[in-house]
This record gives structure tokens, C-alpha cells and sequence, in this order.
């Protein structure tokens, strides 16, 4: 066996101005199907952009509906917002997908949620930010789960009050005493080119444009909330950050537009705004580039496929302990990620 499998490896973590060469010319995002699968203990809803068969009704994507009047509410009892898949990995979800649609995998280099992939590129910059994700590795593909608690937690009040901004902005804000979030949950499998690696993912698409054709690449849009900008600093941190985090989660999935709802500390919905990615890159230009994080994605992401070797589960890690702390991988037991990888590829043997 590779030396690889026996010690652990190390990762510098460099100086952001030194992550070069990749730039958004480098990344693509195709879609490659769709689910639907609000009950997991019924088979999920699927469809293939292979399959040749129309769109079922149940994985359509919603359409915008910008609310007319402003301030509205986004409390709601949390008993609306409980999510059945919350504790599913995103790999297995991924998987599931592929296996229904029989997917070819022979061309994928990882498997991965989106949120992991946006939290490993702004590594650079979030020096302080530790994070932890599993891996596994079946013939030529590699799986990679987060492996964080905190991390996964998306139960705080910001988060429930981003679920409903999404809820509001596809019924215009029509919103009664009572009224339960819409049962709406279309999931979108996502191949994404980064240079040669080619990484399957997985996003949730809030909405549509109304205006342009559906179904298409450049109608597909993201919500999302921040707090109100009231201070100067509230304005630099929203450059500085916000949009940083925005644009990672949106640009990497090939999504060109997002809507932010600027909330109050009490959940009131008080403006809404239209950004491009292009908008947040010039927002932010003065604090981060979208060359480095692409740069040090794809770097991260060649070395795990250069040390890892097949049939080993791995830890890769980045504690934050100091500015100089390097991103590690060791090999170490994860049954699970194992178990849910090898159940959903065929035996070939």
C-alpha cells in the first residue's frame, strides 16, 4: 500500500496573495439533473438531463415573486422549518441521486456538498475558522463529508429566518397567521469543472427568474439574509465577509444572481436587493479576490486526489490554532462514510 495510508500529510496553507492561476474562466457548472425528496423514507423523485424525459412537476423550480411592500415578518414557529434530511449526509443524498438516474461516474474526481466546497476555499482567509471533513475514496472517486459539528448546526434563528426569506420571496410576501412554509425542496446535482478536476455536488435552487426562459443556467437564483447596514462597520463587514461567503456559495454552482433580504436583530424583512456576482466581486475587491480562492480550492483538492490511494477512509483537517496552521490528512476509521459509498456503487469485480 501507498505511504500515503500509513502517516499523515501536510498541506502549508500560504499567504492569500500567493494563491495564482485559477481564475472564474477555469470554473464551470453544468447541470446534470434534478430531486425531489421532502420524505426520505419514499423514494426520492428524480431526473436526469440525459434521460430525455420532460421535467417532473414536483423538481420545477419555483418562480421569483419579488414582495411588493415592505417591512414583513420572518419569525415563524420552528415546528414550520423541521427538516427530515437534516441529519442525512450529503454525500448519501448525492449518491442516492446517481444511482437512480444510473449516473455514470467514471469521469467524477470527488463528491461533495456544496457548503463543504464553500467553506474549504475561503480557508486563506478565514485563518482562524477550523474545519473537519471525512473522506473516502472507491476506485478513482473521492467522497468528502464534513465531519463538523458546528458546521452542520443550522438551526439558529438566522437560519430559520433565511428559510422563510425564501418562502417569502416565492409567493410575494403573501403570508397569513398560521401559514406553513410551502413544501418545496428540489435539489440539483451538479457537475463543476474547476481546471481538470471535475466535482459532483449538490445544490438547493430557492427560485427563477420570471422574466427570462425557465429552466435555464441564468435564470436560477439564491436568497439569502444579512443583517441591516446601519454603521460603517456594519458596511465593511458586509464586504468584506458577507459577500465573500455569497459569492463562494452562489459562483462555485455556476448560480450568476442572488437576492439579499436585509433583516432586523427582531426578523424584520426591511429591503431587498438585487446583486450579479460581478456586483459582489467589486463589492469586496478591496478585501478578497475570487482568484484566491479558487486557486487554493483546486491546489487542495489535487493534493487529496494525489495522497490518498483506494479503499481508505481519511481525516482532513485545518485547526486554526495559528496563521501558520497547515491543513493535515491522516488515514482514520469512518464506517459510515464507507458504508453509504460502497452501497450505492455497483460491484464491478
Amino acid at each position: 500500500m501507498d505511504s500515503s495510508a500509513d502517516k499523515g500529510q501536510e498541506l502549508p496553507v500560504k499567504k492569500p496573495h500567493t494563491y495564482r492561476g485559477t481564475t472564474t474562466r477555469n470554473l464551470r457548472a453544468r447541470e446534470v439533473g434534478r430531486f425531489n425528496d421532502l420524505d426520505p423514507d419514499q423514494p426520492m423523485t428524480v431526473w436526469s438531463v440525459d434521460s430525455g424525459d420532460d421535467i417532473p412537476i414536483s423538481c420545477r423550480i419555483p418562480l421569483l415573486e419579488v414582495p411588493a411592500q415592505l417591512p414583513l415578518s420572518l419569525t415563524i414557529s420552528l415546528d414550520d422549518l423541521s427538516d427530515p434530511w437534516a441529519t442525512i449526509p450529503t454525500v448519501d443524498r448525492i449518491l442516492r441521486w446517481a444511482e437512480a438516474v444510473s449516473y455514470d461516474m467514471s469521469g467524477v474526481d470527488l463528491v461533495m456538498g456544496r457548503s463543504l466546497m464553500k467553506k474549504l476555499c475561503q480557508t486563506p482567509y478565514n485563518r482562524k475558522d477550523p474545519w473537519k471533513a471525512k473522506i473516502y475514496r472507491y476506485r478513482n472517486t473521492i467522497c468528502m463529508e464534513s465531519d463538523d459539528e458546528r458546521f452542520n448546526d443550522d438551526n439558529s434563528s438566522f437560519a430559520n429566518w433565511g428559510k422563510v426569506f425564501e418562502d417569502v420571496m416565492k409567493t410575494g410576501g403573501r403570508r397569513t397567521p398560521g401559514y406553513r412554509c410551502e413544501d418545496v425542496d428540489v435539489r440539483m446535482p451538479r457537475l463543476v469543472s474547476l481546471g481538470p478536476l471535475k466535482i459532483l455536488t449538490n445544490s438547493r435552487i430557492s427560485c427563477q427568474l420570471s422574466e427570462n426562459r425557465v429552466d435555464k443556467p441564468q435564470s436560477y437564483v439564491e436568497l439569502k439574509t444579512v443583517g441591516v447596514i446601519t454603521t460603517e462597520k456594519n458596511e465593511m463587514s458586509f464586504k468584506r465577509y458577507r459577500c465573500r461567503n455569497i459569492w463562494a456559495h452562489c459562483a462555485l454552482l455556476g448560480i450568476e444572481t442572488v437576492y439579499i433580504g436585509y433583516r432586523t436583530r427582531d426578523g424584520e424583512l426591511q429591503k431587498i436587493q438585487r446583486f450579479s456576482m460581478e456586483d459582489l466581486e467589486r463589492e469586496g475587491e478591496q478585501w478578497w479576490s475570487t482568484e484566491v480562492m479558487l486557486s487554493f480550492l483546486k491546489n487542495l483538492l489535487t493534493w487529496v486526489k494525489s495522497e490518498t490511494v483506494e479503499g481508505v477512509t481519511y481525516s482532513l483537517t485545518y485547526d486554526g490554532q495559528s496563521y501558520f496552521s497547515p491543513v493535515c490528512l491522516f488515514p482514520e476509521e469512518h464506517d459510515d462514510l464507507a458504508r453509504i459509498v460502497k452501497s450505492s456503487f455497483p460491484d464491478e469485480d
